[in-house]
């Protein structure tokens, strides 16, 4: 048991519990899980009914493209599930803060008797290892098989909106980033027209893709090679908060920005719109506002991760920024 835990979240996790299973359910105990973040908080739930995992969203997230975890969470679970993809199951949420005051989702425990996270294939043999990477393969295929009418939210609701085209999301997104900027006073006046001229910058592509479904993080470190009662192992995969539809070949255009060549040209792509990475430096900069200016930590980690970012009065990531606005244009 942490003793770091505050005791509201004991509160609220038991109601959840009594949500999920009745008025009889208790929590025993549970500690602080290796999944949590600047966007949410993440719990190894021991209950009477047995062990689960609770995800908190955090009290404020700077991400304006960050900002529906727990919808995400839910129906991109459910849309990975549809596609025959396996994933923890979902047994309660709440999306308004109603039931306990917190926007959660609680869904099951899945283990193994190696390790309880990441499904990183080197940690077993070699015929494991195979198995992990032939059904990761089918999850990454899975995600490329889902289409739908618009890019943007899983949620009609969400934040960055649902959008015709891929110009509409890209140049919509851009626009709440520099609303919560201005919102947040990072830019000078000079900084903020070259951040505006950058972001109005037109795409030029042939609009010929369709909306495709991505997690956002497909990695192995969101997958788990387990179980969650004791049957036959099988790889899961977990952690959907930045699920939205995007841009198809999702893995390419990453492994592209990293500096493989030949992928894009390899699947068709337009390298300009693939290597635009515009909306990611944005988000790194706001990487570093959310550490300094979070309040919502609750255990000590989150502050290691943060304090030393919050010592640094600096504006290095804002120039940064800025800098690579004025190359843009």
């Amino acid at each position: 048991m942490d003793d770091n835990i505050a005791p509201k979240i004991w509160e609220y996790t038991r109601q959840i519990a009594k949500n999920a299973f009745g008025a009889k359910a208790g929590v025993a105990g549970f500690e602080w899980s290796d999944g949590g973040g600047l966007f949410c908080k993440v719990f190894k739930v021991v209950t009477s009914e047995g062990i689960f995992i609770l995800k908190v969203e955090r009290d404020k997230i700077f991400f304006p493209n960050r900002k529906d975890q727990i919808e995400n969470e839910v129906l991109g679970n459910a849309i990975f599930q549809k596609a025959g993809i396996a994933c923890p199951d979902i047994l309660a949420y709440d999306f308004t803060k109603s039931e306990t005051g917190v926007r959660y989702v609680f869904m099951e425990h899945i283990k193994n008797d190696k390790q309880d996270w990441p499904a990183n294939p080197d940690d077993f043999d070699e015929e494991t290892k195979a198995e992990i990477k032939r059904q990761y393969q089918t999850a990454i295929d899975a995600a490329e098989s889902i289409k739908n009418t618009h890019f943007g939210s899983l949620s009609p609701l969400g934040t960055i909106g649902r959008h015709e085209t891929y110009d509409g999301y890209y140049h919509n997104t851009l626009n709440l980033f520099i609303k919560e900027s201005e919102e947040l006073g990072l830019f000078t006046g000079e900084e903020l027209d070259a951040v505006k001229k950058a972001a109005a910058k037109p795409l030029v592509y042939s609009n010929k893709y369709i909306p495709t479904f991505t997690t956002g993080d497909l990695g192995y470190h969101n997958c788990i090679w387990g179980s969650p009662a004791g049957g036959e192992n099988r790889l899961y995969v977990y952690d959907f908060g930045n699920a939205y539809y995007g841009l198809p070949h999702e893995p390419e255009r990453i492994r592209a920005l990293h500096g493989e060549g030949g992928i894009l040209e390899a699947f068709g792509l337009e390298k300009e719109l693939y290597e635009n990475d515009f909306i990611g430096n944005f988000e790194k900069m706001f990487w570093t506002v959310t550490q300094q200016l979070t309040r919502d930590y609750d255990y000590g980690r989150m502050v290691d991760w943060t304090k030393e970012v919050k010592r640094e009065n600096s504006k290095t990531h804002i120039k940064d920024f800025v800098d690579s606005c004025l190359r843009y244009i």
